[in-house]
């Protein structure tokens, strides 16, 4: 059978979805520092194509798909102390708190409510693959 995208044989079925996030364009209220530690421990898009082709998948196709969050300063900030994400276990608890009690209320006063509500787009990314 024909390995073509355009091939209407069953091997053209997606037999892998992927669902992650961003590499680099991501929205969440960080801090620079929670930046870089975000793109060095999480794949690009290319790369993770790249393993799935090395892993005997072909046809590979992405999409990103952003949604509106909003959720209150206080939450996220507790959310970050308890270190909710892998990311956030490289920072010790001083780091911490002086991101959320100074650089992000600084960073994102713009996206941060009358009700106290802090707002951001979520990223997803949907990344597909079939195997022959």
């Amino acid at each position: 059978s024909s390995s073509s995208s355009s091939s209407s044989s069953s091997s053209s079925i997606p037999s892998i979805l992927i669902i992650t996030r961003p590499q680099v364009d991501i929205d969440y209220p960080l801090w620079d520092e929670a930046r870089l530690v975000w793109k060095k421990n999480q794949p690009s898009v290319d790369e993770l194509v790249e393993d799935l082709k090395r892993a005997g998948f072909s046809n590979t196709q992405w999409t990103m798909e952003s949604y509106p969050c909003s959720i209150s300063l206080t939450r996220w900030q507790s959310m970050i102390q308890n270190r909710f994400w892998s990311t956030f276990s490289n920072f010790s608890n001083d780091e911490l708190n002086r991101a959320c009690q100074e650089s992000i209320p600084n960073d994102y006063q713009d996206r941060i409510d009358d009700q106290g509500n802090i707002h951001f787009e979520d990223r997803l990314v949907f990344l597909t693959a079939c195997k022959e």
